[in-house]
This record gives structure tokens, C-alpha cells and sequence, in this order.
């Protein structure tokens, strides 16, 4: 699970220092791996998380301790013999703006600048999930909350390689028993 926030000077100048200004510590704390603040090849400052997870569980409670603005992100994998179905649902509202990414003491100092002035042009978010090999990518805008869901599906190879071994080992007895019978 990925996550980035990219500002322009403009931002920077508002914020203040992000490696100061935002929760990182606790996502440091919490196992995330965190890149940045660091200028990249666009002109913008970005902090990027990400974190790895081993089931859709797991993905779950990672995206709770994201907390807000990612709301009710939810992984679900359902397998049947053939396929294997995976879906992401959730919400990423940013109706607070840079607030949402604040912890109290920020969002205090915040109420009094004037983050009205900061737009898509000085703050890119970004969330970026991988379903089964299939990236996806979602880019909210300040003030708004934005309904993510996707799905992907994928043959379960294993069981379909050994039915067909198992079919193959069949035909062949059957065709040798046949064979022996003559």
C-alpha cells in the first residue's frame, strides 16, 4: 500500500517544513516506510509512505491507522477453483484540506493561514494500489472526497495446471488400458 503528498514552494512556504509539520513519526513507529520530504524531477516536494502486507486483513488494519482522510479502505479477496477475485473499496475525503494529513497542533495553526489560497496546483495527493499485478491510482483534490473502488481477477494457475495433469494422466491410462484390452 502506497501513499504520497506533493507540494509546490507555494505549499511549503504555508506548511512550513512537512518532516515538522506532518504525522510521520507515528507512521514510522507503526512500520511504515517513509521517503522524503523530498523534491523530485516534477518541482514538487513529495512524502511518500508505504508499507507491505501479507493478506487483505492485513491491508485493512494498515489503512486504519492511516486514519483520516482514508476512511472504510477495505481489501477483499474471494478465490474460487479457477479465479481469484480481489476488490478495494474506500474513501480518501480531503474536504479539510492539508488538515486531514495534520495532527491537532497543525491543524490549529492551519485554521489561521490561508489554506483556502492552496489548490490542486500547490498539493497533489496520491494513492496508488497494486490488485492482483494491476496497478491503480486515484489523485483526490483538496476539498473534495473522493469514492475509490476497483477489482481484479486472475486464473489461479496451480489448480487449473493440475486438473489439467490430472485430466492428461487419465486419457493416457484410459487410452493404455484400452490399448492392453486389444
Amino acid at each position: 500500500m502506497r501513499a504520497g503528498l506533493g507540494m509546490d514552494d507555494d505549499a511549503l512556504a504555508r506548511l512550513g517544513d512537512p518532516a515538522k509539520e506532518l504525522r510521520l513519526d507515528d507512521l514510522r513507529e507503526a512500520g511504515w516506510t517513509v521517503a522524503g520530504p523530498a523534491r523530485e524531477k516534477d518541482g514538487l516536494t513529495w512524502v511518500r509512505i508505504a508499507h507491505t502486507f501479507s493478506s487483505p486483513d492485513g491491508a485493512t488494519r494498515l489503512a486504519a491507522q492511516l486514519g483520516e482522510p482514508f476512511r472504510d479502505l477495505r481489501l477483499v479477496r474471494r478465490r474460487s477453483f479457477l479465479m481469484t477475485k480481489t476488490s478495494l473499496t474506500g474513501e480518501i475525503d480531503l474536504s479539510k484540506g492539508l488538515a486531514a494529513f495534520s495532527d491537532p497542533a497543525l491543524q490549529e495553526a492551519l485554521a489561521g493561514a490561508d489554506i483556502g489560497a492552496l489548490t490542486d496546483e500547490n498539493v497533489h495527493v496520491r494513492f496508488d494500489a497494486r490488485l492482483q499485478g494491476e496497478r491503480r491510482s486515484w489523485s483526490p483534490k483538496l476539498g473534495e472526497t473522493l469514492r475509490i473502488a476497483a477489482e481484479a481477477e486472475t486464473w489461479n494457475g496451480g489448480p487449473i495446471a493440475a486438473a489439467l495433469a490430472a485430466l492428461v494422466f487419465a486419457v493416457t491410462g484410459l487410452a493404455l488400458f484400452v490399448a492392453l484390452r486389444r
